[in-house]
């Protein structure tokens, strides 16, 4: 159990279900699906490409060998972790696509959906079908509360299907993922634990199939651009520089950052600075504000543990955690955690105890840190979660140059609260550079 999350060691296998007389499955990926995997990938390029994240190389380089090989120990490595599960389509014994849930955030109680499916196959209700069985396995198995799926304003095909089969559209994300060759504001759709259907979702969406799509018809499948399985030698190869990537990964977790000391603008009786031994003894929940004890854990121990995993700063499990200093009192912490890299995407948090840390003083101390994240760490976009309904952090994140793009339902804050939080975002100079 991790936050209440039921987290299975291995990838699932889920289903049976049927439709059309056709059976469909979903399991995890094997090296052997390759040639498959390939065709389709590019036989679909044009649907496919400009919705998928941007690569410095071609398409048909992305979808060689080597690249499936790596998708395959990827998806094994975090099914082990928790992180992610990701399956392949499966239709009367072949590949017909992928569906996942990842981006698992056990806090939260979030996860994140993604599919693709066989473009022929598509129109005639099996990807409704792969994506009922992923969510059923969410709700269901992991204990999710929520499950979103970012989606293009100008993937039709996306949108259309997100609305049959229930997701709500909560609002936009701001030049959110880079896709096609550019940074690309994204659609939040999102379906929580009370909008699944009494027998779930799967049983719907085929009740639902039967009474309205139409039975596919027989086709013949394009020549297989490769007929063969990746060799031993291709699969020895990649495994050995994965791991290799893993643990010089492992290796720079183990490199203390460099401590980090913020001025706040105008307020020079403040800083933002790293956290010190000394303040594992940091103090509790004060005037209804968790405090940076609650952040570290309930005991030494568990303190300790949390000092050494954020060693390595912003890029640590645990992000980087920096303590409100008011003329020498702990008065809060602020966080930047959840670094994607690959994006230069960051999640932020701030909580101050207001007996000691008035709004300017906040407002300052966001103000920092966002110059940190985009200055010194070179990102790109920076979002936090607000409860709905708190006003005053509200207002000091519109101050800071935050702009509020959606209201996310049945979330789980960083601090425990759940409920309706706000989802507030800026991107480096301004929401529309990119």
């Amino acid at each position: 159990m991790t936050g209440g999350i039921t987290l299975p060691r291995r990838g699932p296998r889920l289903g049976p279900a049927r439709l059309h007389g056709s059976t469909l499955v979903l399991r995890p990926p094997r090296y052997a699906d390759f040639p498959q995997w390939q065709r389709l990938r590019l036989r679909d390029r044009a649907v496919l490409e400009p919705f998928w994240h941007t690569s410095a190389l071609d398409w048909d380089a992305r979808h060689n060998e080597k690249a499936w090989v790596r998708e395959c120990l990827e998806a094994a490595t975090t099914a082990r972790t928790g992180r992610r599960f990701a399956t392949v389509i499966e239709i009367d014994g072949r590949f017909a696509g992928q569906v996942e849930i990842g981006n698992i955030d056990a806090q939260a109680r979030q996860g994140e959906m993604g599919i693709w499916i066989d473009a022929r196959t598509a129109r005639h209700g099996f990807g409704g079908i792969a994506a009922g069985l992923i969510l059923d396995f969410a709700f269901d198995r992991l204990g999710l509360e929520r499950v979103i799926a970012p989606i293009s304003p100008g993937n039709a095909a996306a949108t259309n299907g997100a609305k049959q089969i229930g997701f709500v559209r909560e609002g936009r994300m701001s030049l959110h993922f880079h896709v096609g060759g550019a940074r690309a504001d994204h659609d939040l759709w999102a379906m929580t634990r009370v909008e699944m259907p009494a027998t779930g979702f799967t049983r719907m969406w085929i009740e639902r199939s039967l009474a309205h799509a139409s039975a596919p018809q027989p086709h013949r499948d394009a020549a297989i651009a490769s007929d063969r399985t990746p060799s031993a030698a291709t699969i020895a190869g990649v495994l050995a520089r994965y791991r290799a990537g893993q643990l010089w990964r492992a290796g720079r977790q183990l490199v203390p950052a460099r401590p980090v000391t913020l001025r706040l603008p105008g307020e020079p009786r403040a800083v933002l600075r790293s956290l010190r031994p000394a303040d594992l003894a940091g103090s509790t929940a004060r005037n209804g504000v968790p405090g940076l004890g609650d952040v570290l854990g309930s005991t030494g121990p568990a303190r300790w543990r949390e000092f050494a995993r954020g060693a390595a700063g912003v890029r640590s499990p645990a992000g980087l955690l920096l303590v409100l200093d008011v003329e020498g009192r702990d008065a809060g912490y602020a966080r930047l955690f959840d670094l994607d890299m690959f994006d230069r995407n960051a999640r932020m948090q701030l909580r101050a105890d207001p007996a000691l840390a008035d709004d300017g003083v906040r407002l300052a101390a966001t103000r920092a840190l966002l110059a940190y994240a985009f200055g010194t760490l070179g990102l790109f976009r920076v979002f936090t979660a607000i409860p709905a309904g708190d006003t005053a952090s509200a207002a000091v994140a519109a101050r800071a140059g935050l702009h509020k793009e959606a209201t996310m339902r049945s979330y789980t804050g960083i601090d425990g609260r759940h409920g309706d939080h706000e989802l507030w975002a800026v991107t480096a100079g301004g929401d529309r550079n990119a």
